[in-house]
């Protein structure tokens, strides 16, 4: 009996040794980031988890913008919002002007996320959409873009809204673009 005791003494002991090295050990580290924008798919940008943690669904590939563009909720409840991410082949700066020229859009770069310049978009009137400009080289950036979609809820997003869900996002998405290169 005595034997027996020990035996499971043991085990206990190692399973519960071996449960704390399990729950001390690091997080995985993120996967290595893409060299390029050519690297990128734009519909599986997003993680099956990250799809589900920000209430985005029904992907659709943007065929003339290289982008691709999700419905969700997560950003104002009660709301149906459209995020769009758009790779673009032009750096930053040229497609900032190029939104500056649109109607009247309202462009200002904000604050650096880990050391990436980014510029904030909107947009005036009753098509309120707040977009982030993500500088990635000298020929190359991102735009994501958040909006109300379409219309369809009894619930209207402020710019404010959806610029505070863009912030929300920025960190997670500078993570997955090409690191910076000047």
């Amino acid at each position: 009996m005595r034997g027996r005791d020990l035996l499971v003494a043991c085990v206990v002991l190692l399973s519960t040794c071996g449960a704390l090295t399990a729950c001390s050990s690091e997080p995985a580290p993120p996967p290595p980031r893409p060299s390029g924008i050519a690297e990128i798919k734009p519909c599986k940008f997003f993680t099956e988890d990250e799809l589900h943690e920000y209430q985005l669904h029904d992907a659709s590939p943007l065929t003339t913008a290289g982008g691709c563009m999700w419905e969700g909720t997560k950003f104002f409840e009660d709301a149906s919002t459209v995020l769009v991410l758009t790779l673009q082949k032009q750096s930053a700066e040229q497609g900032v002007a190029a939104l500056g020229s649109r109607s009247g859009e309202r462009i200002s770069e904000r604050s650096a996320v880990n050391g990436r310049r980014v510029w904030r978009n909107t947009t005036p009137g009753t098509d309120v959409t707040c977009g982030l400009v993500f500088e990635i080289d000298g020929s190359s950036s991102a735009e994501l873009r958040l909006s109300e979609f379409l219309g369809v809820s009894d619930v209207e997003p402020t710019q404010q809204d959806l610029c505070k869900g863009l912030d929300e996002l920025a960190p997670r998405v500078e993570g997955k673009l090409p690191a910076v290169r000047t």
